[in-house]
């Protein structure tokens, strides 16, 4: 295992095993204090946000969750939060390295998608980007948000700017509080929907999983997502860092294990066989994929310390197309997508 890969996955450890340690997720108490006007935390059954009351201060306040549907534009205000900006939420005890508590991502754009430019934050306290461009030229920026209690995100930008959601995931608990869902990785479907896949710890002591939920074209597109039955790749071991593709028609998974990385090949998406791995990328690690307009597939991965190498192939083969083309401060672990007009667009880790 890289040093990269290594440092990653040992964040990820963190992610999934401490967040509980000291700042839960559990639901807050109605009339209790709260420290930042406008936060919220969603149960099953209520939507608890820290409100300014007269006279009381900062306190929670709660009202009835809606109930969930694809085309419900009240659940997915109830899941909005405002963009984290500097150390909202404090690292968990005792960890150490630069995780989401100590991270920024930042987004940059290039014409060719050689090379990137220094770009600007978006959000802080938040790490594994991941990023989707849609057909309506809407960006999604999937992510852990640390300020948001470790949980899963996303950043949806539009015309107007960029909003921040907590995804919600029916049938599956992503967030119970010490062993939640991280490691987003997000792949559109034929028919306008968004599958994504991420990590979890199961039952088995030593184990993760990887799972996925698809979410149907509506206004909770991206955001409010459906459990696909079962885990997608369980090896009985520690699993990590997903990236899923669907180009060309072929479906792609890589997961970061223990000393090696496992490929997996699928005909629907959901059922997944590990796999030998194309030929041509050696030791490489994929952080991201992306889909080329004639199918090919292009990853940005990690070889040995050069944590931003990309490649281009499918099933039959990948071969190199240069080096890093992370800028000089971005640290390891980036997601690359290719926008509607051929423009490429970044996004990154940097130290907070």
């Amino acid at each position: 295992m890289t040093k990269a890969r290594a440092a990653v996955a040992a964040v990820t450890v963190v992610l999934c095993l401490l967040s509980g340690v000291g700042v839960t997720s559990a639901a807050p108490k109605v009339g209790s204090p709260c420290a930042k006007a406008g936060k919220t935390v969603t149960t099953g059954k209520w939507v608890y946000t820290c409100r300014k009351k007269k006279g009381l201060g900062k306190v929670w306040v709660r009202k009835a969750r809606p109930n969930p549907t694809a085309a419900n534009d009240g659940e997915i205000g109830s899941l909005a939060f405002a963009a984290t900006v500097g150390a909202e939420r404090p690292p968990p005890p005792g960890a150490t390295g630069l995780g989401p508590w100590a991270t920024s991502i930042v987004l940059s754009e290039s014409t060719e998608g050689t090379s990137f430019s220094a770009g600007r934050s978006i959000i802080d306290q938040a790490g594994v980007p991941n990023v989707l461009s849609l057909p309506d030229g809407r960006l999604l920026a999937y992510f852990v948000s640390w300020a948001q209690d470790n949980v899963m995100a996303v950043g949806v930008r539009d015309d107007a700017g960029w909003k921040f959601y907590r995804l919600a995931v029916e049938g599956h608990v992503i967030s119970p509080g010490g062993a939640n869902g991280v490691d987003p990785s997000a792949v559109l479907l034929p028919d306008g929907s968004i599958r994504l896949f991420w990590m979890q710890p199961g039952s088995a002591k030593g184990a993760s999983q990887i799972y996925s939920a698809t979410s149907a074209p509506g206004s909770a597109l991206g955001v409010r997502f459906v459990a696909d039955d079962g885990a997608r790749l369980d090896a009985g071991e520690m699993l990590y860092d997903p990236t899923a593709a669907y180009c060309g028609g072929q479906w792609f998974l890589w997961a970061n294990a223990s000393g090696r990385t496992v490929f997996a090949t699928s005909g629907d998406g959901l059922n997944f066989t590990e796999s030998l791995a194309p030929s041509g990328l050696g030791e490489a690690f994929p952080w991201s994929a992306t889909c080329l307009p004639d199918g090919r597939v292009r990853l940005l991965a990690s070889v040995g310390d050069n944590a931003g190498a990309s490649f281009v192939g499918d099933l039959g083969g990948f071969a190199s197309i240069g080096e890093s083309v992370l800028p000089s401060r971005a640290l390891p672990d980036a997601g690359i997508a290719r926008l509607n007009d051929g423009r490429w667009v970044l996004a990154y880790l940097e130290r907070m």
